[in-house]
């Protein structure tokens, strides 16, 4: 299982270095897009974020225990063409089954995001991607 997460882990950093050049200030700061009270009340738990992982371009939440928490990352702010679909439909793109985590890479105009959660509910990934959404308008 912690090779799973390993691979989920490696493919978005790999993505993110080879897709995009991060900029020193982005846009929009993925803890404020999607807030520990929102995490929280969709995953019905209380959340916090972990400030010394998280940076510019993504947020980490721990849950109350080991078996909760997950994260946000923005991967561009820029995305467009080919290259952008391929980024959210490629292998990889979601955490491998098994793993515990359950998450993939959205889009919204033109900023791609990708989330993953240690739950096996589908249904609170849908809930985080539209709230997600919402906020990045």
């Amino acid at each position: 299982m912690h090779i799973a997460k390993c691979v989920f882990v490696l493919g978005t950093a790999m993505v993110l270095s080879a897709v995009m050049v991060a900029s020193a200030a982005a846009a929009h700061d993925p803890c404020r897009v999607l807030t520990a009270g929102a995490f929280s009340k969709v995953m019905g738990y209380a959340a916090t974020i972990d400030k010394t992982a998280s940076t510019e371009m993504v947020c980490y939440y721990s849950g109350p225990d080991e078996g909760g928490g997950g994260q946000f990352r923005i991967l561009t702010e820029a995305a467009s063409g080919p290259q952008a679909d391929a980024m959210v439909n490629r292998k990889g793109s979601a955490p491998p089954a098994g793993s515990g985590m359950v998450g993939g890479t959205y889009k919204e105009g033109a900023i791609i995001f990708s989330l993953a959660i240690k739950s096996t509910d589908h249904s609170k990934v849908d809930e985080l991607v539209a709230e997600i959404k919402r906020n990045l308008k």
